[in-house]
């Protein structure tokens, strides 16, 4: 089941909001179905359809997605699904998770991985608050969708919950070093020992928030053994090649924690960057660990199938 009959334009426009409880500014970016035809190519070095600048809105309520980027990238990141999203009737946000994008980098941010999720509850609130967007949104059908970091946002969205200790723990394995020494940042193994777990909330659940999909997730070595039976419905995809988040100390570890998660897998040699737009030439030879696959992967192709599949997940949950 589709909600809306699948339109040909979407709308874009950004906005954007301060948390000054937090001290964190939020700028974000909006996608939503538009009858406005006035569409334009993107500036940005992705291949994306046009989309129509600051478009009215079409009279309706619509499902809204919130979409959250992996470290080192941006509310652009995973625009190749907000506008695939809009196109099939919802109304899609991303933020800019603060101090954690590709143009403003502080590493003892992506330690606190808390903030995320906040983040998160603090745009929803806002978006609902606010008279410009709250009549074209159904705050009864509210779901989340995050790539790397931002899929553990979302899981922890849905009620999941990571053991701060567990996790500093982890961080301070030589076997697991990798995974905390990543490209957008280098070696964080000594910032994860600075957290203080006293100040990580115990529960970062949205209720608002009645499904999520997590894409490559990461923090997986976070997870306590004991099952998580409390969370909305889950979707995770995992890639077969994934050096960065692996699959057996995240997707597959998120999977077998959360009772009644639903677990897919990308196969072959999917590498974890699959799910981040599609490069223009130019940006794929300056940035190719981001944006050059193996020779036997397509990410359009990809993408495609991953379009499928979670508004397959949406429908479901979203009635």
């Amino acid at each position: 089941m589709i909600y809306h009959t699948p339109v040909k334009n979407v709308g874009e426009r950004k906005i954007a909001y301060t948390d000054y409880i937090r001290g964190r500014p939020l700028s974000a970016q909006l996608w939503y179905p538009t009858e406005n035809s006035n569409v334009k190519d993107t500036e940005r070095p992705f291949i994306l359809p046009p989309t129509a600048k600051n478009a009215e809105f079409i009279q309706d309520k619509h499902p809204l997605i919130v979409l959250s980027h992996g470290t080192g990238g941006n509310r652009f990141s995973l625009s190749w699904l907000a506008i695939e999203l809009a196109k099939n009737g919802y109304f899609v946000v991303a933020p800019d998770h603060w101090g954690n994008t590709l143009d403003n980098k502080i590493p003892e941010n992506f330690v606190r991985y808390w903030d995320r999720p906040l983040d998160i509850h603090f745009l929803i609130s806002s978006l609902l608050d606010d008279t410009r967007f709250n009549s074209y949104i159904d705050s009864s059908r509210i779901a989340g969708i995050g790539f790397s970091l931002g899929g553990y946002t979302t899981l922890a969205l849905a009620g999941v919950k990571l053991d701060c200790d567990t996790l500093k723990k982890s961080a301070s394995l030589a076997e697991n070093r990798k995974q905390f020494v990543i490209p957008e940042l280098g070696d964080l193994q000594e910032l994860m020992q600075k957290i203080s777990c006293e100040q990580v909330p115990l529960d970062l659940r949205d209720s608002r928030v009645k499904a999520s999909l997590a894409l490559s997730p990461a923090l997986g070595l976070g997870l306590p053994k004991v099952k998580q039976t409390n969370t909305s419905p889950v979707l995770i995809i995992g890639a077969a090649d994934d050096s960065i988040a692996p699959l057996k100390t995240n997707a597959i570890r998120y999977h077998e924690v959360i009772k009644n998660s639903k677990y897919s897998v990308l196969q072959g040699k999917v590498g974890h960057y699959i799910f981040l737009n599609e490069g223009k030439l130019q940006l794929v030879n300056v940035e190719p660990t981001y944006y050059r696959d193996h020779n036997a992967m397509d990410r359009k192709s990809i993408h495609q199938q991953l379009i499928a599949e979670i508004l397959a997940f949406l429908s479901e949950h979203l009635k």
